[in-house]
């Protein structure tokens, strides 16, 4: 019998319930792995449709000052690629909601088929490596394949169109559109052309759509859910963490307070 990806699965039931994926990043092992996982539990208790995890990586080129804080207290924990696959195994454990799993490619590299197999008995759904474009994604996407994982593609902005229809063409699960053209961060403002750009997108396929980057707010989330398949949100989660982090019932509280009210917006 073939493995369903759940991330099919997903957006299959809210495309027929006609409503937008809320998709949470957090990193494994920040501000340690036991309360990162009372996180996990929190979003998914809060609503969260699929959950981002970030591999904790020493130089996090793609994201901004807040996500590289929140991987620089995770790497003090000495968090290993085998305590990143035994969390999502405990947190698939609690709710077996789809994975996405966010790594730069040298941990990956480094591990070769055996980040394959371990993925999939910890049950990852998808991978994003953010520096793994498709032209050099052959002999990684062999081995996932093999387990049913999807790598996960982004554009951006500044993708031109001949470009955008060649990512799409190897694109599995959902196709991530980053919403700025820089690096990761919560923003106030969103540029205007976030509609028109996910609209081109949806010209040249069916996939679904989940725009990052940037959004901080229920009313970005809102705005965003009129075109598109998923809101994905990181740093402003994060921030909670880092604002309280001596503090863990005030940090749960907080998440479980955004992500409920973002929830609500989907």
């Amino acid at each position: 019998m073939i493995k369903e990806n759940k991330i099919d699965n997903i957006f299959n039931l809210l495309r027929s319930q006609n409503k937008t994926a809320f998709v949470p990043f957090i990193s494994i092992g920040d501000p340690d792995i036991e309360t990162s996982l009372e996180i996990a539990k929190t979003l998914i208790n809060a609503g969260a449709d699929i959950i981002e995890l970030g591999f904790p990586f020493s130089d996090p080129m793609a994201d901004g000052k807040v996500i590289q804080r929140s991987y620089e207290r995770a790497l003090k924990n000495r968090i290993s690629m085998e305590d990143a696959f035994n969390f999502i195994k405990r947190l698939k454990a609690y709710r077996d909601i789809p994975v996405i799993f966010f790594t730069y490619y040298n941990p990956v590299f480094v591990m070769g088929s055996k980040f394959a197999e371990d993925a999939a008995d910890a049950g990852v759904d998808g991978v994003l490596v953010v520096d793994l474009p498709p032209e050099e994604s052959d002999e990684f996407n062999k081995y996932i394949r093999k387990k049913k994982i999807y790598q996960i593609f982004l554009l951006t902005p500044t993708t031109g169109i001949d470009r955008m229809r060649y990512v799409l063409s190897y694109a599995k699960g959902f196709v991530y559109y980053v919403s700025v053209a820089g690096v990761t961060g919560a923003r106030k403002n969103l540029p205007d052309e976030i509609c028109s750009n996910v609209k081109n997108i949806q010209g040249i396929s069916t996939i679904p759509i989940g725009v990052g980057f940037g959004i901080s707010s229920g009313e970005q989330a809102k705005a965003i859910k009129e075109y598109a398949d998923a809101v994905i949100i990181g740093s402003k989660i994060i921030q909670f963490i880092e604002s309280n982090i001596d503090d863990k019932s005030k940090i749960l509280e907080k998440i479980a307070e955004f992500s409920y009210g973002i929830k609500s917006c989907l």
